[in-house]
């Protein structure tokens, strides 16, 4: 796996929106200022700020975008703006752009999932982490993730406590660590764009989604294999979830365990990742451990 060069002050980094229309709003003012704190040169890419329906600009547009983040060597971090919806759009297209030639490192979360994907699948490393848009200054914890993405970013190694009580079949593991979020990771599935090997560390998190399609998302891993090849599962946030009148009958968490439990593959719960307060800066594409206590990333 690739790992593109950690960034010093001087260095430039980008803002690009591949899915949902981004406004420059508090958050993302905040979010500039507080690249601009650790020495970084922020450059906006030419449609940022773009709409088209609800997205940030045409295919077109969002595709250049990324296309003019990824061919400026003086680049050396893009982050997505936001989530939403949009990216799986530009996946054929992406796929055609050979972002090994320039390693950079590229930095979001949810629907941004589908870049992960690619990038890991021509070998290169990315961060799954806060965007600007979460950058929210009535958040307690927001200072907290943004020292962390800044020191993953500087090339410093990542840790944090595992949530023990409430985790299962929790034993040491070391493993690649791929994913992101599920409702992405389904449906790049479905297109035969995300793959599993033998011994990766799968994450996964979701928001907003109803209970029973948790179920079917889980239950399609299950019936392709992937929980076959798994050394671990580590689950975040599972925010927001709503079910029917007559209730599914089992939470997120518990819809996952009974999918797993069989494999007896380690399955870390409550990991401070994704749609929530807390959301820690982790490298997709390299290499993880759980000592028993600890997550670890070099």
């Amino acid at each position: 796996m690739i790992t593109p060069s950690f960034l010093k002050p001087g260095d430039k980094v980008a803002i690009v929106s591949p899915s949902r229309f981004w406004e420059k709003n508090a958050a993302t003012v905040a979010f500039i200022a507080w690249a601009q704190q650790q020495g970084w040169e922020v450059l906006l890419a030419p449609h940022l700020g773009s709409v088209f329906n609800q997205f940030g600009g045409t295919d077109e547009q969002r595709l250049k975008d990324i296309q003019w983040a990824l061919e400026n060597p003086e680049i050396k971090a893009v982050f997505s703006a936001r989530g939403g919806y949009g990216a799986v759009r530009l996946l054929n297209e992406l796929s055609k752009l050979d972002f090994v030639a320039v390693p950079k490192w590229w930095v979001g979360f949810s629907d941004f999932t589908v870049i992960h994907t690619l990038l890991q699948n021509q070998g290169l490393a990315s961060i799954h982490a806060p965007m600007p848009m979460q950058w929210n200054l009535n958040d307690d914890m927001q200072s907290i993730n943004a020292a962390k993405l800044a020191s993953v970013l500087s090339g410093d190694a990542i840790q944090w406590n595992v949530d023990l009580e409430n985790s299962d079949f929790l034993q040491p593991f070391h493993g690649k660590l791929i994913g992101g979020n599920l409702s992405i990771i389904y449906a790049l599935s479905a297109a035969h764009k995300f793959d599993l090997n033998h011994g990766d560390v799968l994450l996964i998190e979701d928001l907003d989604e109803y209970l029973y399609h948790i179920d079917r998302m889980i239950q399609s891993l299950k019936i392709s294999g992937a929980f076959t090849k798994l050394r671990a599962l580590v689950v975040g946030s599972m925010s927001d979830m709503h079910d029917n009148v007559i209730p599914f009958g089992q939470t997120a968490h518990e819809i996952i365990l009974s999918a797993v439990q069989e494999y007896q593959i380690p399955v870390i719960f409550n990991a401070p990742i994704g749609h929530q307060s807390v959301n820690y800066a982790v490298k997709l594409g390299m290499n993880c451990t759980f000592d028993g206590q600890v997550f670890k990333q070099a």
